[in-house]
């Protein structure tokens, strides 16, 4: 049993909307066992958004489509089913009774033009919203069926648990296969090393299936089971999962949504350790992600992107700084130092960074050090990141809390 899913809307193509609804939308189709095979967004054309329904219900046995049944000219869904399939919208008097009263519990006087949601393709199954004025429909092809909800996330949400997700269970006898997946969270290597140590695991056409996903400093680990029950599925990943973890060992911090710095402080908390940090180079990304986490562990972070700001905290004139910056590890290790004693932390953590060269296209290869400060002693690493100021200060951010982490797993 495969899908489809349509959004519509040329909000959408411009950028002025992010489409949560189409992610939303695959995880309740995949819990169900229903195989998602293509996605695609289509603005407000009711030439474009017919040729794009016609290619998806000869493709598939369920063809879900989003936004555009609204009230205004540019709402084109309704249109677009009713001509693809050849049957003439027809009025239905029960949906009208619903928006008014739903205007009407809400204080609002109904416009003529709301009359057009209660319009629906003859033959088709109207779908009943209590949550707004848009119903939703579903028409029935020999194979198949296209439901068409509200874009409103809220709506479509609701409509989906309580009539769509139901409706496919029954017209498609929907009680076997399920598909479960779990994502493992690495960092440290990037996409393609980690790539290398499981390319095997990834190249087999297997169950479960084993893929990656990018992004600055993070590398997700997909593993994907389809199965009966969720039992089945989740031996089937479990068993997966500690073959992958045997071969990355601790470059994987988390699972599904976990954070590296919301489990970097909750270890903290954990050891009953606190932290202060300083940050030269980042900007404060560093304290942000640690600000966001809610843990006590982390005491206070600091800012000092100057000359001044640095000689200050250090009690150092601004010649003492300038001939501290010429070894930029050992300024790295005198800003920890002084983090952790200043803020009375059971560690400090320090960043600098040594512009090397610029690239051009505001790109830069920047030399980065790090510092942790302990009651033993002082943990160093040095990386050269090149890129985008804001790339490489994200890159640094997340190579601190790295370091951090393995800290802890000491």
């Amino acid at each position: 049993m495969n899908a489809e899913i349509v959004s519509i809307g040329s909000e959408l193509l411009l950028g002025q909307i992010l489409d949560t609804n189409t992610s939303s939308i695959a995880k309740k189709l995949a819990a169900s066992g229903v195989e998602l095979i293509r996605t695609a967004t289509v603005g407000d054309d009711l030439r474009r958004i017919k040729e794009v329904l016609r290619e998806a219900i000869a493709r598939s046995n369920i063809v879900i489509t989003t936004g555009g049944i609204g009230p205004t000219e540019d709402d084109l869904t309704r249109e677009a089913v009713a001509e693809v399939f050849n049957r003439p919208l027809q009025y239905q008097p029960h949906l009208m009774e619903q928006i008014e009263a739903l205007f009407k519990r809400r204080g609002f006087r109904m416009a003529e033009n709301n009359r057009k949601q209660a319009f629906i393709p003859e033959g088709g199954i109207p779908v009943e919203n209590p949550k707004g004025t848009a119903p939703g429909f579903i028409v029935e092809y020999p194979n198949g069926a296209i439901i068409s909800v509200p874009g409103v996330p809220l709506e479509m949400e609701y409509l989906m648990e309580t009539t769509v997700i139901p409706y496919l269970r029954r017209r498609f006898k929907l009680q076997g296969e399920i598909i479960q997946y779990k994502v493992l969270r690495a960092c440290g290597l990037g996409e393609s090393a980690i790539g290398l140590q499981i390319k095997d695991l990834m190249k087999q056409n297997q169950n479960p299936s084993v893929g990656t996903l990018a992004s600055i400093g993070d590398i997700k680990i997909r593993i994907t089971a389809k199965a009966d029950s969720p039992v089945e599925a989740t031996s089937l990943i479990e068993k997966m999962e500690g073959e992958i973890r045997g071969r990355l060992g601790s470059l994987i911090y988390g699972v599904d949504k976990e954070t590296l710095h919301g489990n970097v402080m909750k270890e903290m908390e954990r050891l009953n350790l606190t932290l202060s940090v300083i940050e030269t180079f980042t900007g404060g990304i560093l304290s942000n992600k640690l600000t966001s986490t809610g843990r006590s562990s982390f005491i206070q972070g600091l800012i000092l992107p100057s000359n001044r700001s640095q000689s200050g905290f250090l009690k150092i004139s601004e010649d003492e700084i300038l001939s501290l910056q010429k070894d930029p590890q050992t300024l790295c290790d005198q800003l920890a130092l002084r983090a952790k004693g200043e803020f009375e932390a059971t560690l400090g953590l320090a960043m600098v960074a040594k512009t090397v060269e610029e690239q051009g296209r505001e790109e830069y290869l920047v030399e980065t050090f790090y510092s942790i400060s302990t009651n033993e002693e002082i943990e160093r690493q040095q990386y050269s990141l090149g890129g985008e100021l804001w790339m490489v200060r994200e890159r640094a951010s997340i190579i601190a809390l790295d370091m951090l982490r393995k800290y802890l797993i000491k």
